[in-house]
This record gives structure tokens, sequence and C-alpha cells, in this order.
């Protein structure tokens, strides 16, 4: 197991933008930082890691997927590129002889014609070229200010009074995919332009936050997926002691904040939770045991054990007014962010205090001010 690496910064009070899904338009990220005044920023994954080699290893539906949402492309164009008369084929030439970077403006951060204003923290998500990521951590590619956290990789920022420690793990959940690295060429997986978590990595980050945990600290997951949706995730935050989860994926028009003890009747419905993942897991986990296991070496064995350990990891049924599981069950919090064209999170950090502010786009209900429709189906008066 590699030792983790850690990067620190200190700075004073200030404000900590949280953003997610760029989908390549990476050049928001200084907007946002003129209007917040942010001294950093921490990013959910679907950045934008792509080039334009990456062209030819997406597949077709992703690459749909990706202009359909894409913020770099006019409205105009996007609709010529997504009738249905255009072709696979010619979708991509189209891409492909355009002057500008439809995919992503990765390729002018790598090449420095633009640059980031402040440091900025990210996972990779669900939407990304996993070849790009691998130059990266093989330092291949590198920019100024861009930090991507991971199952090895961590940060510490010392802000306003508080130590920060950013723990991530980036991809899609598929739990029939955790022993798959795809096409990846070392511990991550991903390949035809999407990424996904593994087993290893998720047993790599438990091993990486052991190695560093200071009490002092205030520890953040930062991941693509919602713990709230996958179990697998909130188990995860628990064994990393987090006091905040920070994650993307759900792509609502609104940001949410909540905790468990919030959300759930009692701490029984919790557990059940993180119950039904542990089953999700443990009966795909039954079919591929075998083979796993005559394939990995010690050093992954003991990796493959962490994750268990968090995959095992369910609260007590009954427990004491001072249990550490309970403790999390009302203090653990968790935000899910929008897509960075809808909304943001703000963590405004002083004096040993993270206030939050939440902006978004949200809905618009105009419509109804013109539909008869609606309006002539209000409710009767018995």
């Amino acid at each position: 197991m590699s030792s983790p690496t850690s990067q620190t910064i200190n700075t004073p009070a200030g404000k900590v933008l949280c953003v997610a899904d760029l989908r390549g338009n990476i050049s928001q990220l200084n907007d946002l930082v003129d209007q917040t005044g942010a001294k950093l920023i921490i990013h959910c994954g679907d950045f934008g890691f792509y080039e334009r080699d990456s062209l030819n290893r997406i597949s077709d539906r992703t690459l749909k997927h990706l202009v359909q949402y894409s913020t770099l492309i006019p409205p105009a164009l996007r609709t010529r590129l997504l009738q249905s008369n255009v072709t696979p084929d010619s979708l991509r030439s189209q891409i492909k002889a355009s002057a500008t970077n439809i995919l992503s403006e990765l390729p002018l951060f790598l090449s420095g014609q633009k640059t980031l204003k402040v440091p900025v923290y990210t996972v990779w998500g669900a939407c990304e070229d996993v070849s790009v990521l691998e130059k990266f951590r093989s330092n291949e590619y590198f920019i100024n200010n861009l930090n991507i956290i991971d199952e090895s990789a961590t940060a510490v920022i010392d802000i306003g009074g508080v130590k920060l420690r950013l723990f991530g793990l980036g991809g899609a959940i598929a739990y029939h995919k955790l022993f798959d690295i795809g096409e990846g060429t070392s511990t991550i997986a991903g390949g035809s332009g999407t990424m996904w978590t593994t087993a290893l990595q998720i047993g790599q980050l438990v091993d990486t936050a052991q190695k560093v945990f200071d009490a002092t600290e205030t520890r953040i997951l930062v991941s693509h997926a919602s713990p709230g949706r996958e179990g697998i995730l909130a188990q995860l935050a628990l064994a990393l002691k987090a006091d905040f989860t920070i994650s993307a994926g759900l792509h609502f028009r609104y940001g949410i904040s909540y905790n468990e003890f919030g959300v759930q009747g009692d701490q029984e419905l919790y557990r059940n939770k993180l119950a039904n993942s542990q089953k999700n897991f443990m009966d795909m986990w039954e079919g591929v045991k075998g083979q796993v296991e005559s394939n990995i070496s010690e050093e992954q064995r003991i990796l493959l054990e962490n994750c268990l350990s968090v995959v095992n990891r369910l609260p007590a049924v009954n427990t004491m007014p001072n249990d550490k599981d309970e403790a999390a069950f009302k203090n653990l919090w968790n935000f899910n962010l929008p897509d960075a064209a809808s909304g943001l999170l703000l963590l405004d950090i002083n004096q040993g205090k993270i206030a939050t502010e939440t902006r978004s786009q949200g809905f618009n209900f105009s419509y109804r001010r013109n539909n008869v429709s609606l309006r002539s189906g209000s409710p009767a008066i018995a």
C-alpha cells in the first residue's frame, strides 16, 4: 500500500465554494470565484476530464449524453447535433471539426492558455476519460491549482480556525463493477468515457484515513455519488468518522442539506438502509469471491478486508446515549449539490464556525400563470 500524499494550505477566514458537474466548462470556476470571493473550491465530479483524443474512446451513448447536457455548446448547435438524422459518425465528425473545445476546456488549461484563480480540489465523476486521469496520476499532465483527491491523495485546509481534511472518492457506484477496472491501467476504473468506483479504492481510502487521522481535524468525504442514495457511501462516511459529506450525481435544481436524524424516523430505519446496502454488496461478492481471492496480491487482500469492514459496518440495534453511531446519526451532515449551472454551496468559515449558504436558480413556475387548463382544474369545494 502506498503512503498517502497530502496537500496543505493555510489561509485566513474565508469562503469555500462547493460545486459539481462543470461538464468541461472549467472557466465557470473563475467566474464563480469572482462572484463569491471564495478562497478555494471543492468540486464533486464530472469535472470534464476529456481531451481531443477522448472522442475516440467515448461510446455513442455517452457522447450523446455529453452533448445534451454540456453548457459549452450553444443551444442552436446542440439542437443540430442531436437531430435524429445525425448518425454517431456524423456527430463525431462535427465535434472533431469544431474550432472550439466542445467536450471540455481541459486542453486550454493544460496548455496554459487558461488558468485557475484559486486552488481547486476535485474528485472525478461518472462521465470522465480514465486515460486522462491516468495521465494526471502519473504526473504527465499538470494544471496549476488543480488538485485531484482520491483514495491515496488527501488534503488539509487550515482556514478560519478549522482544519478541513478532505477525503475523495470519485466515479459512479455500480455493484457489478466494483471488482472491474475496465480500461484502467492502475487502480482506478473506467471505460468508454465513463468511470466507476472499485472495492479496492474504498479499501485504500480507509487505509489513507487511518494513516492521517488527527482528532483536531474536521473530516469531509467528497464523492460524486450521493451517500443518501448509495448506502455503501454512508457506511464509508461512518468508517472515516466524517463530519460532513459533499456529493453530487442527482442533478436536482436545488441543493440538499440533511442529516439522517432529520429524515429517518429512528436509528433502526437508518440501520435498515445500510443493511440493504450490505446485502446488495454481499450478494454480488458471493458470486465473484473465489475468482477475486485467487487473483489478488497480499497487499490487495488487506485493502479488500478494509472494504469488507466498511460493508459490514452497521450501527448497533440498541445504542447508549454516548454511542458513536448515534452521534453520527444525529451530527453527520450531508450536502448534495446541483449542477454548477444551477447552483452552489458556500462554506463561510470564521473563528472555528462553519456557516453555510446555498444558491440555486431553482424551478421556473411562471408557466402556471398562463396555463388555462391548469387553472380550470382547481380543487372543488366539498
